[in-house]
């Protein structure tokens, strides 16, 4: 198996690879995206650490990063216009699945940004937005990260409090984080340029979702709400059916309810 390295990720000739920076360990692979996103660095600056050691997920959440593991993030300036910018987790989230699917890990989406393999967590998503340009009319850029459970046991990552599985677990041996590596950026690619055709990548998020049809438990602005997930809009929200109507979802953290788990809606405080 080929180590990750600036030469040999340049080898794969990804309009997503354009710029590589590989490190041995790194607080976190969004951050410092975020950093080279304001300094002007091109679309497709790809930042790849072996071990995170502060990587955070959605709300903030640590996320594990141990060796082993494919933890990147990629530098995005699209020309399309800072209206669409909602749609790239969802898009990304559909080139992320497919990747899995292309070296046999049978994976599906959970919205909003998790891949699952069994009911359990095998990749996260994060996708952020930079500042518009002075006209308002395209995004200045974005911020997209992955992690992804590759090369580890589930043990391996320290989040005994979370349902988690691997690559490794999943297909019984470890695969070349390179070849891996070349099939994430090839489906990202492919998913981002299609990103005004969002009526065909929602069809193929539909297809390749466990969250629809499920009754699930959703935190949002200090509130709980329960329901049943029925469909997505136009743009990617959730809409949920509650006991009192339904409701339109662009964020939120959610959790499938097993049988017999109640369902309705409730206020609460609470809270890649």
């Amino acid at each position: 198996m080929k180590a990750l390295s600036p030469e040999t990720i340049g080898s794969l000739k990804s309009p997503l690879a354009c710029v590589v920076e590989v490190y041995e360990a790194l607080g976190s692979t969004q951050e410092r995206a975020r950093e080279l996103a304001r300094a002007g660095t091109p679309h497709g600056t790809l930042v790849v650490a072996r071990v995170q050691t502060g990587g955070r997920g959605r709300l903030g959440r640590p996320w594990g990063s141990p060796e082993g593991g494919l933890w990147i993030s990629l530098v995005l300036r699209p020309e399309f216009r800072a209206s669409l910018a909602s749609r790239i987790t969802q898009t990304a989230a559909v080139g992320v699945a497919k990747a899995l699917w292309e070296i046999g890990v049978e994976a599906s989406i959970k919205w909003p940004n998790d891949l699952l393999v069994g009911g359990k967590k095998i990749c996260g998503i994060l996708a952020e937005s930079g500042t518009q340009n002075i006209a308002g009319r395209s995004l200045d850029y974005a911020v997209l990260g992955v992690g992804m459970n590759a090369n580890l046991d589930p043990s391996d990552l320290g989040v005994a409090d979370r349902k988690v599985t691997t690559i490794r677990f999943e297909l019984g041996h470890d695969v070349d984080l390179l070849e891996l590596l070349r099939a994430l950026l090839s489906n990202l690619d492919a998913e981002l340029n299609r990103i005004e055709d969002f009526g065909a990548v929602l069809e193929d998020w539909r297809n390749l979702n466990c969250t629809l049809g499920e009754r699930v438990r959703v935190r949002r602005f200090g509130e709980t709400l329960e329901g049943r997930a029925v469909d997505l809009t136009r743009e990617g929200a959730l809409l949920l059916a509650t006991h009192r109507g339904t409701v339109e979802l662009f964020e939120g953290e959610i959790e499938h309810l097993r049988q017999g788990d109640r369902t309705g809606d409730s206020s609460a405080s609470g809270g890649y």
